[in-house]
């Protein structure tokens, strides 16, 4: 059996497939940049309700009041570090600060996601 050898594409053709690719890339990246966008705006709200809602359960479970035994007393703190430790775990309220790093790193990701796709999507290449 005898091989062929494969065809080569006109000139034309592997124009327009690299067309259309370059084409499909910016129309992706555009959509990237638009949720990102909209993302960036939805966490920076979501950093704001969660920080006041952290600020607020901090103040009702008195956690500044274990700033400043560590400030006024701190001897005291370190002799039974062990016990303040373990009063202050269970006085942190956990639940507010974790919504504020889930918020907080869903805008870094938005930020690291809008600033790759920028230029792509909005700025047209030369070659189009």
């Amino acid at each position: 059996m005898r091989e062929h050898p494969a065809p080569i594409p006109s000139e034309r053709l592997r124009q327009h497939i690299l067309t259309r690719i370059s084409r499909e890339e910016r129309r992706r990246a555009r959509i990237y940049v638009f949720a990102s966008a909209a993302t960036i705006l939805l966490s920076i709200v979501g950093i704001v309700v969660s920080v006041q809602y952290m600020l607020q359960a901090m103040r009702l479970s008195s956690s500044s009041e274990y700033l400043s035994l560590i400030l006024s007393d701190a001897d005291i703190v370190f002799a039974n570090w062990q016990v303040f430790a373990l009063s202050l775990l269970e006085s942190i309220p956990l639940l507010p600060i974790l919504m504020s790093l889930i918020a907080s790193f869903t805008l870094l990701v938005a930020i690291r996601t809008f600033a790759n796709n920028l230029r792509t999507g909005l700025v047209p290449s030369f070659g189009n």
